[in-house]
């Protein structure tokens, strides 16, 4: 508890937050213009978040919860903290379970500013059905699929973290790693994407009549991917690792020469 509320002082310093914050909106905005170019189905509040959260489990969420993962954990490194950090009685495992509850956190606090902007957008574009119950709901259901998406890629995380150190491979391998999850078929009831939207959109699925979803493997993999990321958390902290990451150089100031 104490590494998290360490944590939660530290987020007022990053930057990254700000990103996060930019592309929940963006998803919202991109289903704004799904919404304005299809007219083929009939809009409804429900209908709108369901695209919200489409958006969010394939382009938006696996890359802003992996930028800001790669930034949250880099930070005792490239500021070359880490070393001040490890003389206290505190291990590096337990250093990373306070990022990694605080990454939590951060994705409710996306999320509910994902669903603010959500009601502000609807109400821009009028669709009907939105009420107070329909909008706890839409809550539920963006909440409970953004925190799924993190516990999809937690074990991408931690592999960028101890392997590569950079955020740049982290972001398009979570990219691709959500963009798969647009893809339709029965083999995906086992893609962690897929099963956090079988699990939280009743939507997701229903245009393709010869592909059906279930509640069961979506389950188990996503229970799977948790126990994957604490194997190799273990794995990794037991063998005393340090993540991949160079520390900053801060370059010497070089005194001027006075005179000629």
């Amino acid at each position: 508890m104490d590494n998290l509320i360490t944590e939660f002082w530290k987020i007022k310093r990053y930057s990254v937050i700000k990103a996060g914050v930019a592309m929940m909106f963006l998803s919202v905005f991109m289903s704004y213009f799904y919404s304005t170019a299809s007219t083929s189905v009939g809009w409804d509040f429900d209908y709108f978040v369901h695209q919200v959260i489409r958006q969010n489990c394939t382009y938006f969420f696996p890359v802003v919860i992996m930028l800001t993962a790669s930034f949250i954990i880099s930070r005792e490194t490239t500021d070359d903290t880490l070393k001040s950090i490890l003389t206290v009685p505190v291990t590096y495992k337990k250093l990373l379970l306070g990022k990694f509850e605080l990454l939590f956190f951060l994705s409710i606090a996306f999320s509910l500013i994902n669903v603010m902007l959500t009601v502000i957008m609807n109400l821009l574009l009028q669709f009907p059905g939105m009420t107070v119950y329909s909008i706890i709901i839409a809550m539920g259901r963006i909440i409970a699929a953004n925190i799924l998406i993190y516990l999809s890629v937690l074990p991408l995380i931690i592999i960028n973290t101890f392997l590569f150190g950079s955020s740049l491979i982290g972001v398009a391998v979570a990219f691709v790693y959500g963009y798969f999850g647009t893809f339709e078929g029965s083999l995906l009831n086992w893609f962690p994407i897929k099963a956090a939207m079988i699990l939280t959109d009743p939507y997701c699925g229903a245009e393709y009549d010869s592909v059906s979803y279930h509640i069961s493997p979506a389950i188990i993999v996503l229970i799977l991917m948790v126990l994957c990321s604490l194997a190799l958390l273990n794995a990794f902290t037991h063998s005393e690792k340090i993540p991949n990451v160079k520390a900053k150089r801060i370059p010497k100031k070089v005194d001027r020469k006075r005179g000629w």
